[in-house]
């Protein structure tokens, strides 16, 4: 199991700072899409490269908002996905991230009722409490949609997109929904469940076909971690490393390691199952000494996370080779 660092802002500073901290991998995110010609990703890959790490990741992906609706331009993002495969392939960046969830506003992907919660210290995180949740807040234009109309679009995409990753050796892995509650929004959210999970890799049974292991998100479900893990076993093929406390409808994004699960036991179950893929920390509290407001991703947040993440590794692991 490697590490895997994220950076929201991609600049020089943060990837010297990922290289600091013992990272060797990298993971491009952006939920508005991707570098998406071969000549703008291969320049991404460069700059990764000239501070010292790889381009393992990328989560995000092509833009996917038809897709997920099975609306009239699905077909000429499902090109252009597949395009964006093979210039993974081309370049041997082999972990492609997805969701399945609406995109009609930035707010009906990743929903939460408060970005401001105070976890340890005052450390500022998010939380998620259906009783506060004013979809008026969220509106769209969109009719809604029910979960059988959800697993048709899966199917048509993955249909035409598994035969491609597969040439490519790029491995697709699907995010959870979060929250994993539907519908929201008026909108169906299918990718919500262990067992929804199980239709996922049952509707195109190809190794390609897997899935973000967020544990953020499936402590959110009230799954077993260590279970959820050994279940998919061979199909884990991207690891989000978070936890929170609460329920499915109430609930709060934690540090790593104040959070409801015994992440010893965790990073132990990825050595059981022999996980080699890559692990990245996910959805970090603001720290006191970060300016702006809570978006997960500060770098001082990802500093504590990383440093957790490695101390839990070598417990289990041992001391890697220098």
């Amino acid at each position: 199991m490697q590490i895997a660092g994220v950076a929201k802002h991609l600049n020089k500073t943060n990837l010297k700072l990922l290289k600091q901290l013992g990272v060797e991998d990298f993971v491009y995110y952006s939920m508005q899409g991707m570098p998406s010609t071969l000549d703008e990703l291969s320049a991404t890959k460069d700059l990764i490269e000239n501070c010292g790490l790889r381009l393992a990741v990328i989560e995000g992906g092509p833009p996917i908002d038809q897709i997920v609706l099975g609306k009239e331009g699905r077909d000429r993002q499902i090109h252009q996905y597949i395009q964006s495969i093979q210039h993974m392939g081309q370049l041997g960046i082999r972990v492609l991230c997805y969701n399945f969830m609406p995109q009609v506003t930035s707010a009906a992907m990743v929903v939460r009722t408060s970005m401001a919660f105070e976890e340890r210290g005052g450390a500022l995180t998010s939380q998620y409490r259906k009783i506060d949740l004013r979809e008026e807040d969220i509106a769209h234009n969109e009719q809604p949609t029910t979960d059988e109309q959800m697993w048709d679009n899966i199917e048509y995409f993955l249909k035409r997109v598994v035969p491609v990753a597969e040439q490519e050796e790029v491995l697709l892995a699907m995010h959870p929904d979060d929250p994993p509650l539907s519908p929201l929004c008026s909108l169906a959210r299918v990718m919500r469940s262990v067992e929804h999970f199980d239709r996922l890799l049952s509707i195109v049974d190809s190794p390609v076909n897997g899935l973000t292991l967020c544990q953020g998100c499936f402590a959110e479900m009230g799954a077993d971690l260590p279970n959820t893990i050994r279940h998919f076993k061979e199909r884990i093929h991207f690891v989000h490393f978070r936890d929170i406390q609460g329920t499915p409808t109430d609930f709060y994004e934690t540090f790593p390691d104040n959070g409801s699960n015994d992440m010893l036991d965790v990073i132990s179950t990825y050595r059981d199952i022999d996980y080699r893929g890559f692990i990245r920390v996910d959805h970090v509290p603001l720290l006191a000494t970060e300016s702006g407001s809570y978006d997960g991703y500060g770098m001082y947040g990802h500093t504590f996370a990383i440093g957790y993440l490695k101390g839990l590794m070598e417990a289990v692991f041992g001391k890697p080779a220098s």
